[in-house]
């Protein structure tokens, strides 16, 4: 078990060149700040910054608010620009699934909430759905709601087969989109909450279907935020609350190492490799502070 040290070193003793940095948990709670996080932040950028060589990608799966809304929320809780620069800065898995529904001509029927969908889902189209569509959505997450997914999906399952049997064409497109599958999340009240991968599961075992995953700890988002700062993945270490989306995720996207913090949804024990196969964090950390710290430290030699 890797543990709290003063460096970070990554698989092959590569460079460490940019830093991914999860979001909900790892700088914040509900509307608070973790102790620590804004001056963290700003140290880290103000690094990359000095270092030229050095840069720092905020990734996240958060999908509750709009990208819009979780700027405004991270500029109330204090992080400003000398923390987080732009919206550019913020790689969002609610960005990367937009793209994929556009891309594959799916039209959604939507369990997210009505923010994402006035705010982030621009240019997708949505009468019609030949798809379910799933974030974090406490307020969708109801009977009437489920059901009206859990239906669509039977019918779609039921037409691609009968294609199939008249020989044709089924196509091969997924038919339940996760936004992410996080199981609980670190809510306002510093209590685990439900996520949306409970609900994911319900409607994989009873319309018998697999969901396809766009954010962490899907390989795909991790290269494509990794391929837009043009960057080999060796290179880069993550930084995160979830053992399994930060940690894992990362790791088996090819990532030079993983840092798990623990705050927000982090649990004892987490570090041992429990949740994840026997994977485990390049390091673990108290606090994203303590994240930064290291990284820094490591890379001064």
């Amino acid at each position: 078990m890797k543990t709290k040290a003063s460096k970070l070193i990554l698989s092959n003793n590569k460079t460490i060149k940019a830093a991914l940095v999860d979001i909900s948990g790892t700088l914040h709670v509900g509307d608070n700040a973790i102790p620590g996080a804004i001056d963290a932040c700003r140290k880290l950028i103000q690094y990359s910054i000095d270092q030229q060589n050095f840069r720092v990608l905020f990734l996240t799966n958060t999908s509750r608010v709009s990208s819009e809304t979780l700027l405004h929320q991270l500029r109330e809780m204090g992080f400003d620009e000398s923390c987080i620069p732009s919206r550019d800065a913020v790689v969002t898995s609610i960005s990367a699934t937009r793209q994929y529904l556009i891309t594959n001509g799916l039209r959604p029927y939507c369990l997210v909430e009505d923010d994402l969908v006035e705010n982030d889902f621009h240019g997708v189209e949505m009468n019609n759905p030949n798809c379910v569509l799933v974030g974090l959505a406490p307020s969708k997450f109801c009977y009437d709601k489920l059901n009206g997914a859990f239906r669509l999906l039977s019918q779609l399952k039921e037409e691609k087969e009968a294609a199939l049997l008249n020989h044709a064409n089924g196509g091969d497109k997924p038919s339940l989109i996760a936004i992410h599958r996080s199981k609980y999340y670190r809510d306002a009240d510093h209590q685990l909450s439900l996520g949306p991968g409970g609900f994911i599961t319900l409607l994989e075992q009873t319309a018998g279907v697999t969901a396809h995953v766009v954010g962490k700890p899907s390989s795909a988002f991790y290269h494509a935020a990794v391929s837009s700062l043009g960057l080999d993945p060796a290179n880069v270490v993550m930084i995160g609350d979830d053992v399994v989306g930060d940690v894992k995720g990362a790791l088996d996207a090819g990532l030079g190492g993983a840092v798990l913090v623990q705050t927000g949804k982090y649990t004892n024990g987490d570090e041992l490799g429990h949740k994840t196969n026997g994977v485990e964090p390049t390091l673990t950390c108290q606090s994203f502070a303590e994240a930064v710290d290291c990284i820094c430290s490591s890379i001064d030699g």
